[in-house]
C-alpha cells in the first residue's frame, strides 16, 4: 500500500501536465469534463503522496545525489545534450540549404508557375528596395514575397527593406515619390533599368520584371511649339508629375518639333498631344493622322478653358470622334444647403476597356472644364470605340460657352440642345490596318492603330494626377496605346476552408483518445521503471 501512494506522485504530475496542455489547446479547463477530471484527480493523487511519504531524509537524498540514480540522470543529461547539439546541426544544415515545399491547394505561400519562370530565366542581377511604410504595407508579408523571389533565382536577385525615417538620403537616392513603395533595378552600370511601383504585390513586381528585361523602354513622343504644358515644369500646370510616373512604367517621353521633324519618328511607340493653344500647322496635322491611320498611335487631350486650338477636335473627328465644344457641369449635393453646379466632377462611370479595367467608383477619376467626348453610331464608321467615362446622372454638356465665361458673371442652364447625363468624356479607338490576321507576331501588332481621346487635359497636371484614379487611368492609358496592357494577370490567393462538423459526441471521443492512448503509455512506463527501482531497493 506504501509503496503505491509512493507512486501516486508520479501519476498526480502525469495527470496535471496532461489536463494543462489540453486546457491551453482546447481553450478551456471547466467546459471539458474530462480536463477538469484530470485536473482533480492528478491535484488528489500528488496530494495523497505528500501526506504518506513526506520529504526524504537527507541521507537519502544524499544516496539520490551520489548514487546510481545520479549516475543515471548524468548519463540521460550527456545524451540530452548531444541530442540537442545534433538538433543544432541538422537546423544549421537546413537554414543554409533552404528547400520548401508549398502544400496549400493554390499555392499560397510559393510564386505562380508564371513568375517562377520569369524569375529563374533572369539573365542580370536585380535589386529591389522595399519602403517599410506601416500604414501601406505590411513589412512581414513584404519580407515573405521578396523572399520567394530570392529563393527562385538566388544568384540575381537581392532585396533589401528600408525605413525611410531612418535612411532618408537613401530614399533620395532611389528617387522615390509619394506613393512609391518599391524600387526595381535590372542590371548593373550605365545598362540598368528602373522601375517604381505603388503596391506590393506578386502581380506587380512580376509585370515590372517583364518590362525591364524586354530591353529598351517604350518611347513616347510629345507634340512642342503650339504652348502645350511644359514637360520640365514641377509648378502648376506643368506635367513632370506625369513624367516620373511614365519613367516608374519604363516609358520615356521625349519632345516632337514636328514642324522641323516633318513626321514622326520610327520608334514611336505612340504620340502625345496635350491641349495646344496654338494652331498646328496643317501639315502637321495631316502628318499626325497619316501616322495614326497607318498603324499609328495616339493620345489627344483637349482644354477648352484655355480656349485654345481647335485642333484635338479636328484630328479626332477624323476617326468618327466628337469632341464638343461644350463644357460638362454636374449637380453637386452639399451638406446643409441645395445643390451647386461645377465645372469639376468625380467621373464614376466606367466603360469596359482594358484602361478602366479594375477601376470601381471608390477610384473616381477628377475633371475639370471637360468636354463631351462622343463615339459614333454603331456602323458609321469602321473600328471599335468604346465610351471609357462618363459623368454623373444630374450632369449635361454646356453649349453656351458665352454665358458660362462671361466675365461679369457665369450663367449656365439645362437647356433642351445640351447633352443630357451622363456626359461621355473620353473614347477609345482601335482599327486593325493591315496584315495577316492569322498573324501574331510584332508586325501585326504595329499595324493596329489606336487612339485615345479625353476632353480635358487638367486631371494629369501636376498636382491632379495623384488625386484618386486619375494616376492609375492615366498609365493605363499609355501602357494600352503603346500595346503594354497585357502582362500577367495573378489572381489572389487564398486558403481555402476545409471544414467539417462532426457532433459532439465524436469530438469527445476523439479528444479522450488523444489524452489517454499517450497518457497510459507514459504511465505504464514509468510503472515498470518504478518496479524496477522498488526491486533493486
Amino acid at each position: 500500500m506504501e509503496t503505491a501512494l509512493r507512486f501516486c506522485g508520479y501519476i498526480g504530475s502525469i495527470l496535471i501536465l496532461f489536463g494543462v496542455v489540453g486546457g491551453v489547446i482546447v481553450g478551456s479547463f471547466i467546459e471539458q469534463p474530462l480536463l477538469f477530471l484530470h485536473l482533480l484527480l492528478g491535484v488528489l493523487c500528488v496530494g495523497a503522496w505528500v501526506v504518506t511519504s513526506g520529504v526524504k531524509s537527507l541521507t537519502e537524498a544524499r544516496q539520490v545525489v551520489t548514487g546510481r540514480t545520479a549516475r543515471f540522470g548524468f548519463n540521460a543529461a550527456l545524451y540530452t545534450l548531444v541530442f540537442v547539439g545534433l538538433l543544432v546541426v541538422a537546423n544549421i544544415f537546413v537554414i543554409l540549404n533552404e528547400k520548401r515545399w508549398d502544400l496549400t491547394e493554390q499555392g499560397v505561400y510559393s510564386l505562380s508557375e508564371k513568375s517562377a519562370k520569369i524569375v529563374a530565366s533572369l539573365q542580370r542581377p536585380v535589386t529591389m528596395y522595399a519602403l517599410d511604410m506601416p500604414q501601406l504595407m505590411d513589412k512581414n508579408q513584404t519580407r515573405e514575397l521578396l523572399s520567394l523571389y530570392k529563393l527562385k533565382n538566388d544568384k540575381m536577385v537581392n532585396f533589401e527593406i528600408i525605413d525611410p525615417r531612418a535612411r532618408p538620403v537613401e530614399v533620395d537616392r532611389l528617387g522615390m515619390k509619394a506613393g512609391n513603395l518599391l524600387y526595381v533595378e535590372y542590371g548593373e552600370g550605365s545598362s540598368k533599368v528602373i522601375n517604381r511601383l505603388n503596391e506590393i504585390d506578386e502581380q506587380s513586381i512580376t509585370n515590372a520584371l517583364i518590362k525591364l528585361t524586354r530591353g529598351a523602354a517604350r518611347r513616347l513622343y510629345y507634340i512642342q511649339g503650339h504652348g502645350e504644358p511644359s514637360l520640365e515644369s514641377g509648378g502648376a500646370g506643368g506635367l513632370k508629375d506625369f513624367v516620373d510616373a511614365l519613367g516608374d512604367e519604363h516609358i520615356t517621353i521625349e519632345g516632337l518639333l514636328l514642324a522641323q521633324t516633318g513626321s514622326v519618328p520610327q520608334d514611336a511607340a505612340a504620340v502625345l498631344l496635350v491641349a495646344p493653344k496654338k494652331p498646328l500647322a496643317p501639315s502637321e496635322r495631316a502628318s499626325l493622322v497619316e501616322y495614326a491611320k497607318k498603324g499609328g498611335r495616339l493620345i489627344l487631350l483637349g482644354n477648352i478653358e484655355d480656349q485654345g486650338s481647335d485642333d484635338v477636335r479636328a484630328i479626332a473627328k477624323d476617326f468618327g470622334i466628337d469632341v464638343g465644344n461644350d463644357v460638362v457641369l454636374d449637380e453637386q449635393l452639399k451638406l446643409f444647403s441645395a445643390p451647386e453646379v461645377g465645372v469639376q466632377f468625380l467621373a464614376q462611370n466606367f466603360g469596359a476597356h482594358p484602361i478602366t479595367a479594375g477601376m470601381s467608383k471608390a477610384q473616381p477619376v477628377v475633371f475639370s472644364f471637360s468636354s463631351s467626348v462622343l463615339a459614333p453610331k454603331e456602323g458609321t464608321t469602321s473600328g471599335r470605340y468604346t465610351e471609357l467615362l462618363k459623368s454623373g446622372p444630374n450632369s449635361w454638356a454646356e453649349k453656351n460657352l458665352q454665358g458660362l465665361f462671361n466675365p461679369e458673371g457665369a450663367t449656365a442652364a439645362r437647356d433642351p440642345e445640351d447633352i443630357k447625363g451622363p456626359v461621355s468624356i473620353a473614347v477609345a479607338y482601335e482599327r486593325e490596318t493591315g496584315g495577316d490576321p492569322e498573324d501574331t507576331t510584332e508586325t501585326k501588332f504595329k499595324m493596329l492603330t489606336r487612339l485615345v481621346v479625353f476632353g480635358d487635359s487638367t486631371w494629369i497636371e501636376n498636382g491632379n494626377l495623384t488625386a484618386m484614379g486619375n494616376r492609375d487611368v492615366a498609365l493605363n492609358c499609355v501602357n494600352w496605346i503603346t500595346g503594354e496592357e497585357g502582362g500577367v494577370a495573378i489572381g489572389p490567393k487564398s486558403l481555402r476552408a476545409s471544414v467539417a462538423p462532426i457532433p459532439q459526441s465524436t469530438y469527445n471521443v476523439m479528444l479522450a483518445m488523444s489524452f489517454l492512448g499517450p497518457e497510459l503509455i507514459l504511465l505504464f512506463g514509468l510503472f515498470i521503471w518504478w518496479r524496477r527501482r522498488e526491486s533493486l531497493a
